[in-house]
């Protein structure tokens, strides 16, 4: 028996409460470590995520207050939206990764928080590189997936959260200093693992925070 999903159903009764509004973001970034260690260069994986602000004008700069946010950016050298990943992508409560104690809803919390997201990324196609290129909204799911050949020589996917929803915006941490301690929060498991964890930043216009620095010096005090 087939039985269908409904998006917007699903999205209604999936909770995240206001002040988790920066959940989403971070279980980004752990799908980019899971990538990465799909992957097998977790000693070389990079992980970049970026915070994307309403431009500030002439008179604000210099100013106390951070512009609003108006999303993120995760960048990572994983291995990409190959066919298994945007298959299981596809498929909500995917048993894709449940090893790793992922239940296949992570993705339904980008659009409580954000209004769209955008998908780019290269695989590694039976010795050749594809780049795919997607949207996920909560009007018409999963769509737009173009997928062409790639002069790209590595993998890795770049995945935009945009227009931050205001409620939830407001119930967060808007400074860079904030955001990477509960980043490194919600990650401490892999940062304390025997097997490593890639290199992860948080930037901020012109601010770079390493989480790795910011773990080690947490570990110092």
């Amino acid at each position: 028996m087939s039985l269908h999903t409904n998006l917007r159903g699903r999205l209604r009764n999936t909770s995240l409460p206001r002040n988790h509004g920066l959940m989403p973001v971070f279980e980004a970034v752990v799908n980019s470590i899971h990538s990465i260690e799909e992957k097998g260069n977790t000693d070389q994986g990079r992980i970049v995520l970026t915070i994307l602000r309403e431009p500030q004008g002439e008179m604000d700069i210099g100013g106390a207050s951070c512009a609003p946010i108006l999303g993120f950016k995760v960048t990572d050298n994983g291995c990409g939206f190959n066919d298994v990943n945007f298959d299981s992508f596809q498929t909500l409560d995917s048993d894709h990764k449940i090893d790793k104690g992922c239940r296949g809803v992570g993705r339904l919390l980008w659009l409580k928080a954000f209004d769209q997201v955008l998908v780019s990324s290269v695989f590694s196609n039976e010795g050749k590189f594809s780049h795919r290129d997607f949207t996920f909204n909560s009007s018409h799911g999963v769509h737009g997936d173009n997928v062409t050949l790639s002069e790209q020589g590595s993998t890795g996917s770049v995945i935009t959260l945009n227009d931050f929803d205001k409620a939830y915006r407001k119930a967060v941490p808007s400074g860079i200093e904030a955001i990477a301690n509960a980043l490194l929060e919600h990650c401490l498991w892999y940062f304390v693992r025997e097997c490593g964890v890639p290199q992860v930043y948080v930037e901020d216009g012109l601010e770079t925070v390493s989480l790795y620095q910011l773990f080690e010096a947490h570990m110092h005090s």
